[in-house]
């Protein structure tokens, strides 16, 4: 039984012995992780004193960039500052060598466009029928292959444009004018042809081609728009009429108007020249207010179906915008005038083949242009009479042909055999215009003082006439009611 016990003992001491050196074991193993963690303690300590000492000198650094962020930003206002002055007086002298440079072309400038045959001139002629050629922008040859002593005639002006033209390539020689306008000069932009040789579609155009007067007026509203920024003001008031058998009729008036009392008489202003008094001005503010009323108007006009044009005009159509602008920091107003001119075409009664009203509408249309053709030729021979007065057209256009004002003329003709001798004359004539001298064109300038006292009497005249019309509407809506 002792033994056992001794035995018994012994195993107790060895097992007691084995779990002391496990329980050494495990504290040396925890010893030697919990250095790691002091180790690791450390390192991450002196991680988030650099961190610390890092994101300091980040602090530092980005607020000294901050500091020379606004000191650069401080100079570059000046700069800025600086280029708008320089900018205001480049516009300036840009504007003054833009109306020299205008002025060293020619006041009265003349551009031909040669539309593309129609269904009868190819009919008529076949397919070799062409008598206009093109051969570059300031040329035309005409081949009247009828004509065995003079065949060919040689044309040169300002620009030609062929029968491939679009509305822009026609328009990109005009826009420069449109400036003119907002500087207070007159500019004046009529077409003249033959009946259906492509006027009305050159001023007008259609659809999604707009022709000469929707492009210019959009052109002016946003030159207008542009020079707000520089403290420019500007008000537009439109007018439209046409001249019917010698008769001038208001194409904006209102219809359910009596208009009978009316003469509308064609005087003169000393600053926006000739005008129709009585007629209806409508103070205009966007492009598109514009183009509606030139579409109403285009409604009121006189047409009638001829061979020559299933759409003719039958009466000269004036779209008249008128622009005065004002500086803000000097109070000085100039007043600018755009007069678009759609004239009716000339006709000969045997291709026409116009009866009754249409056949005395025509006879009126060519007697009118006849005068206007004599007025060019007196202005070419530098005569001491111009007989303006002959017609209403010539009145009314006396200070765009011989005045103070800035005038293209566009001579549409027919590229046919066809109409080879009405091309001829058309050309004949704008070759008359073309040397026709009208002097350096002044600008329309008001006095400070008197800008901030009193306008002309035609500008009030129009600005009572916008309210009245104005008025007439709001009236109109509350008798609706």
């Amino acid at each position: 039984a002792r033994e056992q016990a001794d035995e018994a003992m012994k195993e107790s001491r060895e097992e007691a012995e084995k779990l002391a050196d496990e329980l050494h074991a495990q504290e040396d193993k925890l010893g030697a992780e919990l250095a790691e963690l002091k180790a690791e303690r450390e390192r991450l300590r002196a991680s988030v004193n650099d961190a610390h000492e890092r994101m300091a000198n980040s602090v530092g650094t980005l607020q000294s960039q901050l500091d020379q962020a606004k000191k650069e930003l401080a100079a570059a206002e000046d700069r800025a500052t600086e280029f708008a002055r320089k900018y205001g007086n480049e516009f300036f002298l840009r504007k003054a060598l833009h109306n020299q440079l205008q002025e060293m072309v020619g006041n009265l400038r003349v551009h031909c466009r040669v539309r593309p045959p129609n269904k009868q001139e190819t009919a008529v002629d076949g397919a070799n029928g062409a008598a206009v050629a093109t051969p570059d922008e300031s040329n035309m040859i005409v081949t009247d292959k009828d004509d065995a002593r003079n065949p060919t005639r040689r044309y040169e002006f300002n620009m030609v444009y062929g029968p491939t033209s679009t509305q822009e390539d026609v328009f990109r020689d005009t826009e420069p004018l449109m400036t003119s306008v907002l500087d207070g000069y007159n500019v004046c932009i009529f077409a003249y042809g033959q009946s259906g040789s492509g006027k009305t579609y050159t001023m007008e155009g259609e659809g999604d081609a707009p022709g000469l007067t929707f492009r210019a007026v959009s052109r002016l509203f946003e030159v207008a728009a542009e020079r707000t920024e520089q403290g420019h003001q500007t008000e537009f008031y439109l007018g439209m009429v046409e001249i019917y058998n010698e008769q001038v009729k208001d194409l904006l008036a209102d219809p359910s108007e009596d208009v009978s009392g009316k003469k509308y008489e064609i005087l003169k202003d000393t600053m926006l020249g000739m005008y129709v008094k009585d007629c209806t001005s409508i103070n205009v503010h966007t492009a598109s207010h514009v183009r509606n009323l030139v579409g109403t108007g285009n409604e009121n006009r006189k047409k009638a179906v001829t061979d020559l044009n299933e759409h003719s005009s039958r009466s000269h159509m004036v779209v008249t915008l008128v622009a005065r602008t004002t500086n803000d920091a000097t109070g000085e107003t100039w007043v600018g005038k755009l007069s678009l001119v759609d004239l009716a075409g000339s006709e000969r009664l045997a291709k026409s083949n116009a009866t009754g009203q249409a056949a005395k509408e025509g006879a009126a249309i060519n007697k009118s242009l006849t005068t206007l053709g004599t007025v060019i030729a007196a202005l070419a021979n530098g005569e001491k009479h111009v007989p303006y007065r002959d017609s209403k057209l010539t009145y009314l256009l006396q200070d765009s042909l011989g005045g103070n004002s800035k005038t293209l003329m566009f001579v549409n003709v027919s590229p046919a055999q066809y109409n080879v001798k009405e091309t001829i004359n058309s050309l004949n004539f704008a070759s008359r215009a073309k040397s026709v001298a009208l002097g350096k064109a002044t600008k329309n300038r008001e006095a400070a003082q008197s800008a901030v006292n009193k306008v002309t009497t035609t500008l009030s005249a129009l600005q009572e006439q916008a309210t009245e019309s104005e008025s007439k509407k709001a009236s109109k809506k509350k008798t609706s009611k």
